[in-house]
């Protein structure tokens, strides 16, 4: 099945009807359908969402956002039914499904499951299109019903468990993976060819936002805040950025916050809690997690081994 992405057309009609409606009208009818909203986080146009449900039916009219469900657990056998289409397969675990925007929607499942949903706005996906050379026109956008993939499947995975586990969502990070996926889906979905011509940023726009990312790693950093910086748009800004560093805006933030850790764990005696905070991550264990997997032990035990060292040098 496919759909038009990015017509300009239905957006314009559906706002002149009513308001564009978002995942908040899905998780605020969820309960009415018995279903039960487990976490819920948003940035720049981009939704997260998990659910616990029961077998049953769920609906809603058209919203201005590409909806993708990954299964993550259960096996059911799905029905979907988009305007006047229907559907039925059976969406086993770790597969997904993608359904267009502005469309009116109703799903039915016969067995218990847990789903992720992650929702991108049209806007996103018009400016991902955009950016990436497709220019402003409408192209088909294939839905499938049931498919396999990794790169949605890990990147929704990886976003919901990095989200849960800091507590404090980042921003930048949900922005960065949503666009990820939108150009995936244009990529592998929308399958157009399209050239590859832009560059990274130019000198006095990295300076800039390197800096700016020094000034701020103190707080939540939005991609789109990052973008406007250097008047840039968000998706632009990210493939230039990782063109010109080597990685996305959001590992470079991480990386910079744990170098600053490691220079006030070494020179101070602040608490880790202390660090933690100072540098924007919400708790001790997001820290300890983090600092753990890019340097390979606990913040405490890297002070401990940087005064010992500092110690036997000093003798």
């Amino acid at each position: 099945m496919g759909f038009a992405l990015g017509a300009k057309q239905e957006m314009s009609d559906l706002r002149a009807g009513s308001k564009a409606l978002g995942p908040e009208h899905v998780s605020a009818t969820a309960s009415s359908f018995g279903q039960r909203l487990r976490f819920d986080v948003s940035a720049g146009g981009i939704h997260l969402q998990q659910y616990e449900c029961v077998p049953g039916t769920w609906s809603h009219d058209a919203l201005a956002f590409c909806r993708i469900a990954l299964q993550e657990t259960g096996s059911p056998r799905i029905e979907r039914v988009i305007d006047d289409s229907k559907e039925r397969q059976i969406r086993r675990a770790g597969t997904i499904s993608i359904s267009p925007s502005n469309t009116y929607q109703r799903w039915t499942w016969d067995c218990e499951m847990r789903v992720i949903l992650l929702f991108i706005s049209q806007a996103v996906l018009d400016e991902v299109a955009f950016e990436s050379g497709m220019g402003t026109k409408s192209f088909e956008h294939l839905t499938p019903l049931v498919v396999d993939d990794n790169l949605i499947k890990h990147t929704a995975l990886g976003l919901l468990t990095e989200c849960v586990v800091s507590s404090k969502a980042s921003s930048l990070l949900i922005g960065t993976a949503g666009r990820h996926v939108a150009a995936h889906i244009l990529t592998r979905y929308a399958q157009i060819e399209r050239e590859d011509k832009f560059k990274g940023l130019a000198e006095w726009r990295l300076k800039r936002s390197l800096d700016f990312i020094e000034q701020n790693m103190g707080r939540d950093i939005g991609l789109e805040e990052l973008a406007r910086n250097s008047d840039m748009t968000p998706h632009y800004f990210c493939r230039a950025f990782r063109k010109s560093v080597g990685m996305p805006p959001y590992r470079y933030l991480v990386s910079r916050r744990i170098e600053r850790s490691k220079e006030l764990l070494t020179s101070t005696s602040m608490d880790v809690i202390e660090i933690a905070l100072e540098l924007g991550f919400s708790s001790h264990a997001h820290f300890s997690n983090t600092f753990r997997s890019l340097v390979g032990c606990a913040p405490t035990i890297y002070r401990s081994r940087s005064r010992t060292l500092s110690s036997v040098v000093q003798t």
